[in-house]
């Protein structure tokens, strides 16, 4: 049954991808398009009646239901033909966009038009796209956080060790005697999910921490960072950091796009959205957060709800210094490497790389107020 399901999903998109692409080529066919359901569509949105949503869609059904509980007004949500008419547009936007919940809301999508919806990069096109454009080597330069620490090591400014498999225990012993608390994360782990804060008093706490972590895989161990005290205020806890999303064109010309501040909750160790943190946006030019903050639900924050500092207008202390940076660092890698959102912590000591990666275009969208999918096709084209 699920072989059926995902042939019928594909089946559909791949149908319903045809027909926009034709349509989109004259505009007057456009208001047809928005207008018109395919029968499988038609059946998806009448999930009263039939089965077919569950069986094809049951859980992005049950992710647009959560998600227009946070973001609409309970009289919204009691008025059951608007609640209706926005369920159906949130799935026809995956349909045709391949958009998540959170990013129609995110987006504005219920304000937007076709065309105004098309400006802004589905964090799935974005996947996808890469994939197609780059293959599968970058990604896992990207994803393995060993391989991405060696290649950048001068500009993680602190000591890190493997620990696995095909790991010496030694090294991580050594690691251990110089620094008795670290940072332990999933080598090829993302979204912040079990990175752990550690310490330990003795041999044997050690050893127990060794065992348990080559049982459950390869991992990275860091010295702790120390952030500056102007990061430490938003929330003391978790590392606070910006995203600058770095490409560098096949004319050998570098590009920022809207880069975001991230900031954790009292108590969480990371500052991503998807364990908790809040982000707000950068403007590239000035390095002052232009937007309020916003979770990965899609609530807003005009101020951080724990330590009550006001997003919208503070200054990135050393926000120059960080443009050059992210230029500089981009440029000593291999040139394959066209597209990378790199982490940054600020110190005592200045900017220190936290880690890069494929990262998602969600938030650097949502928190610049603006679609970026035009620059992002001419960067990587």
């Amino acid at each position: 049954m699920k072989i059926v399901n995902n042939s019928l999903k594909k089946l559909f998109l791949k149908s319903n991808y045809h027909m926009r692409r034709f349509c989109e080529k004259k505009p007057s066919r456009l208001r047809f398009y928005e207008n018109t359901y395919m029968p499988m569509q038609l059946a998806i949105f009448r999930w009263h009646n039939y089965d077919l949503c569950d069986r094809v869609l049951g859980a992005y059904r049950k992710c647009a239901e959560k998600h227009m509980e946070i973001n609409l007004t309970p009289e919204q949500l009691a008025d059951t033909k608007y609640a209706t008419s926005i369920k159906d547009d949130i799935i026809k936007s995956f349909l045709t966009n391949k958009t998540h919940p959170a990013e129609y809301f995110l987006y504005g999508y219920e304000h937007l038009d076709y065309w105004g919806r098309k400006e802004y990069l589905s964090d799935s096109d974005r996947w996808r796209i890469l994939h197609e454009r780059f293959g599968k080597k970058v990604r896992k330069e990207h994803a393995d956080k060993w391989h991405f620490y060696q290649m950048c090591k001068p500009y993680f400014h602190r000591d890190a060790c493997k620990v696995g498999p095909d790991a010496k225990k030694e090294d991580f012993l050594q690691f251990v005697s110089r620094h008795h608390e670290f940072f332990v994360k999933p080598l090829e782990g993302c979204f912040g999910r079990n990175a752990y804060r550690l310490k330990t008093n003795s041999d044997e706490e050690t050893e127990n921490i060794y065992q348990k972590l080559i049982a459950n895989g390869s991992w990275m161990v860091e010295e702790l960072i120390i952030q500056a005290e102007a990061f430490s205020a938003w929330n003391a806890s978790s590392v606070n950091t910006v995203r600058v999303a770095s490409f560098l064109t096949a004319e050998g010309e570098h590009h920022n796009i809207v880069p975001f501040f991230r900031a954790g909750r009292v108590g969480s160790v990371v500052d991503n959205a998807l364990s908790g943190g809040i982000i707000a946006g950068v403007d590239e030019k000035t390095g002052k957060l232009c937007s309020e903050g916003m979770d990965e639900d899609g609530r807003h924050f005009k101020s951080h709800p724990d330590s009550g500092i006001v997003f919208e207008g503070w200054q990135i202390p050393q926000w120059q210094e960080l443009c050059k940076l992210t230029e500089e660092i981009h440029r000593t890698l291999p040139s394959y490497h066209r597209y990378i959102a790199f982490d940054f912590a600020l110190t005592d000591k200045g900017w220190f790389l936290v880690e890069g990666n494929w990262g998602q275009l969600i938030f650097n969208q949502a928190g610049g107020h603006r679609g970026i999918r035009k620059e992002f096709m001419s960067y990587i084209k």
